[in-house]
């Protein structure tokens, strides 16, 4: 019986407490952990001009239709209002934190909802091209893109939101004095110093020589041969360049180099090029770009391929000064260095030295410190050479080899009819056992385009696969990459003026599939623009050479 009214109180007691109005005043509430702010995205991307509206939908535990709330919006810790909706409109260019409250007016428990502002200048990404008027003037067209978040469901059921790139709209008749004899577009890269909101310049060769662009506005910022110590040689035309940590080289047509040691490195127009060719004359051929604004995946050297077929590196290294970024070249910067074999011995040196085959492309892969070149060998072969250089000894004239390999190809006929090639280095994943590396090769043939999953390990030839034909004669191909994309995009540049843009991923089948998002013939777009010479993805900034696409 005592047990019976045991349970008869206890009851009674808990009936008690739900109910109560005294004091203690005992409430269910708003649990912490069961609500949901919907309606605000995790990024949102503007250009300046341009604003959003954000009408956030809140759902509490318990008041999920009708919530008592008080509401704050915080834009960089600011608050700004306190209203349901917040508009925000895009000024300055940068990444802006607003961080939308819902306040629970009961227990005053705020449930918080963060977005990232990105504010872009207009010209800040995509792709650019450079074209030839009927006049021989140089002419520069632009498909502007601008990032975008998309959800998506991770395994079905994790909300999870990634990067993608739209393609927003085609300007014509870009930049600011330039001249004629339109020859190639290079992008050139500050080092961030997270204050600059401007991190990289165009540099537009042209037979009446080049100029450089801001890399936001497209707006005049220089001349090279303004740089001259002095008067630089009549009649020079640069084919090439490629900017290093600690200087620029310029390639002549006529194969002189010229260079200049910079000693800021957030200002491209810090050096002076000197008068006198380098190295007494000596004629080259070719340049390989190697970093240009990272800090973390860098060689401290620039090679170079003389006249005979042999590689040189000049050596490019200092140190800085973390506040004032005034960088202090070391007394060796611009000094040529002899490649030599390791102390093995075990290289072939003659794909270095006086090279009788065919350079056909050269890059060097940013994530991974290593370059790339594919050749085609005395005998025909076409081939892909990956090799590292070892640390560059003080006083020494040379650098030694930590990698050299080469991997032929299956299908050699693809090469027939070359057009260009294109590399993409991607590591998914952070456990080293278990991670996915992605090297993908693209060779553009004809009106085929052909693709590589490369594969170091062992001696078998690299298959390949033909996954895209073009309607026309393929001219040239680029490749970009956003952080978080389950893709890459391959610029397809055909001989009639058409620009197509194509998404590719592997399918779970292990084939390249495509999807073309963007398709437009661009002297149709700009009648001005008779032919295009050229064109290059525009990332904006050294830091969105994610992973490794070669430069």
């Amino acid at each position: 019986m005592k047990y019976i009214l045991f349970i008869f109180i206890s009851v009674f007691i808990a009936v008690s407490c739900i109910d109560d109005e005294t004091n203690l005043d005992y409430k269910e509430v708003n649990e912490y952990e069961n609500w949901k702010v919907e309606g605000i995205d995790a990024s949102y991307s503007l250009f300046p001009g341009e604003s959003v509206t954000l009408t956030p939908k809140v759902r509490l535990s318990i008041d999920s239709l009708n919530p008592d709330l008080s509401y704050s919006w915080l834009l960089d810790g600011k608050e700004v209002s306190t209203e349901a909706s917040y508009t925000f409109t895009a000024d300055v260019d940068g990444d802006y934190e607003l961080i939308f409250n819902a306040i629970d007016n009961k227990t005053s428990v705020a449930f918080p909802k963060g977005t990232t502002m990105n504010v872009t200048p207009l010209y800040k990404l995509g792709w650019l091209f450079l074209g030839r008027t009927a006049s021989g003037a140089s002419r520069l067209d632009m498909l502007i893109t601008k990032r975008q978040t998309i959800h998506y469901l991770l395994d079905g059921k994790y909300d999870r939101w990634r990067d993608s790139l739209l393609n927003v709209q085609f300007a014509t008749g870009l930049g600011e004095q330039l001249g004629t004899g339109p020859i190639k577009l290079v992008e050139e890269f500050s080092y961030d110093d997270y204050v600059s909101t401007e991190n990289s310049e165009v540099m537009v060769l042209q037979e009446s020589g080049p100029v450089e662009l801001s890399g936001n506005a497209l707006t005049y910022t220089g001349r090279p041969f303004d740089e001259f110590m002095g008067t630089f040689p009549e009649n020079l035309v640069i084919r090439d360049v490629a900017l290093s940590k600690t200087s620029k080289w310029l390639l002549a047509e006529n194969g002189l180099l010229y260079y200049a040691v910079a000693n800021v490195m957030t200002d491209l127009h810090s050096g002076r090029y000197n008068d006198d060719p380098a190295f007494n004359g000596m004629k080259f051929t070719s340049l390989i770009q190697t970093s240009k604004a990272d800090n973390d995946y860098y060689i401290n050297v620039v090679p170079a391929i003389d006249t005979e077929g042999t590689m040189w590196a000049f050596y490019d290294e200092s140190s800085k000064d973390n506040k004032t970024f005034i960088l202090d070249p070391k007394n060796e910067v611009g000094r040529k260095l002899e490649i030599r074999n390791n102390t093995a011995g075990e290289f072939d040196m003659s794909l270095f030295q006086k090279f009788k085959g065919e350079r056909i492309k050269d890059c060097f892969v940013s994530k991974h410190d290593y370059l790339l070149s594919l050749l085609k060998l005395e005998n025909g072969t076409c081939v892909w050479h990956r090799y590292a250089f070892g640390d560059h000894k003080k006083a020494a004239d040379f650098i030694g080899l930590e990698e050299s390999q080469v991997r032929a190809f299956a299908n050699q006929s693809m090469f027939t009819d070359f057009k260009d090639a294109a590399y993409f280095h991607y590591t998914y994943g952070y456990d080293p056992n278990t991670y996915d590396d992605y090297d993908w090769l693209f060779i553009a043939a004809g009106n085929q385009l052909y693709g590589c999953s490369m594969v170091w390990e062992g001696i078998g030839q690299q298959p390949s696969e033909h996954f895209y034909t073009a309607p026309v004669e393929i001219q040239s191909i680029k490749i970009r990459y956003i952080r978080d994309l389950d893709y890459i995009l391959v610029g397809v540049l055909m001989v009639d003026g058409t620009f197509e843009v194509l998404e590719v991923k592997r399918s779970e089948e292990e084939r390249f599939v495509y999807k073309s998002v963007y398709k437009e013939n661009l002297k149709t777009l700009d009648p001005e623009m008779m032919d295009v010479v050229d064109f290059i993805p525009k990332w904006g900034s050294g830091a969105n050479l994610y992973q490794g696409t070669c430069l």
